[in-house]
């Protein structure tokens, strides 16, 4: 089968702000989102790191894409067996433990996706900087940097996740819970 790759089929994967999934902060203070930044893909936890979602404005119950305050790839089971089938080892994927624990002190296992190979997939001719800086305001990607992936992360994105049409659709049928997607080179949400 032909894959159809044009910047039509590519959406960015986010957590859904209108779901009720609570936010989740690591119980170690010391973790913070560049965590695995400085870190290469020989890298290993020799536990679990480990979350919770509390009381208060961020408040509510896991989910299957864990919104967290470190913005960590965060993936239930069920999430990371349909993203794991759509990674190459050409930008180092790497799983790492965690857990998170919801206000009635459930302790969920999940798993958090770190790219360690995250190549910059921005066409800079197209894009638009904040003056004097590499710091992106509008992105404008590069089919060619992006090549045959079927997902990608990069630097420039931080902790999103660009996923093609085919692996979007896999997790809408999959009923994943606390994720939204839009296509990249729009807004995003408005509504």
């Amino acid at each position: 089968m032909k894959i159809e790759r044009t910047f039509e089929k590519y959406y960015y994967l986010t957590g859904d702000e209108k779901s009720k999934i609570g936010n989740a902060a690591p119980e170690d203070s010391d973790i913070y989102w560049d965590y695995f930044e400085s870190k290469n893909n020989k890298f290993n936890l020799t536990e679990p790191l480990k979350f919770k979602i509390n009381q208060g404005q961020f408040a509510g119950q896991t989910g299957d894409f864990q919104f967290n305050s470190c913005g960590f790839l965060l993936f239930s089971h069920k999430l990371r067996t349909i993203i794991e089938k759509f990674l190459t080892e050409i930008d180092s994927p790497k799983w790492f433990p965690a857990k998170v624990a919801d206000m009635n002190g459930v302790t969920t296992d999940y798993s958090i996706l770190y790219l360690f190979n995250k190549p910059d997939y921005l066409d800079h001719q197209n894009s638009t900087f904040v003056k004097g800086t590499d710091h992106p305001i509008k992105k404008r990607f590069d089919l060619e940097k992006i090549g045959d992936r079927l997902l990608f992360n990069s630097t420039k994105l931080r902790s999103s996740l660009c996923v093609h049409d085919i692996v979007r659709k896999e997790i809408k049928k999959s009923g994943c819970t606390g994720l939204y997607f839009y296509k990249i080179h729009t807004a995003g949400r408005l509504s």
